[in-house]
């Protein structure tokens, strides 16, 4: 395991309850940290010469990272649950290896009647998959300079980035 590094820090982000702050966390092979609200799988390759790409699906607020999120609190599932889940709706199986290379930390001091997660802290997990599968969901292969160029927005962002930045 190596330590997660903050990368980014989002002061009074405007999708977080006023006053509220988003830290982005990147390592190589992170603690799962707890409370965890949201896993997201990132699945990478590399065609030949290329620079990598990433897999992205389709969502209603256009492209992002295969995504599961973990239930209400008094259902809330284990982020290993989660996690297996995850891999079997993208995979077709729940046994693909993970590791966590990052996450997004929601630092709420004072919730409002509109934030579902616990508090002062929930997370969001990326979860690299470390072993060769191909996806069974309909989606698309993002390259870092598309990325760069269109998801700059998304939460996970700087974590793809520093993860996509750092390969050979």
């Amino acid at each position: 395991m190596t330590e997660a590094q903050l990368i980014v820090t989002t002061l009074d982000a405007p999708w977080l309850p006023s006053g509220s702050t988003a830290e982005v966390w990147a390592g190589d092979d992170c603690s799962l940290p707890e409370p965890a609200v949201i896993v997201r799988l990132l699945l990478t390759r590399t065609a030949g010469a290329s620079e990598p790409e990433f897999f992205c699906v389709e969502t209603v607020k256009g492209m992002d990272l295969p995504t599961r999120f973990l239930g209400p609190a008094d259902a809330r599932e284990r982020p290993a649950y989660g996690i297996a889940r995850l891999a079997e709706d993208v995979f077709g199986r729940p046994d693909v290896t993970t590791r966590c290379i990052g996450y997004v930390r929601n630092v709420v001091p004072r919730p409002d009647a509109s934030y579902p997660h616990p508090t002062p802290y929930a997370h969001v997990l990326v979860l690299l998959a470390t072993q060769a599968a191909e996806p069974v969901v309909a989606g698309d292969w993002v390259t870092l300079e598309r990325g760069r160029a269109e998801l700059t927005t998304r939460h996970w962002w700087p974590i793809v980035d520093h993860h996509l930045a750092g390969q050979p």
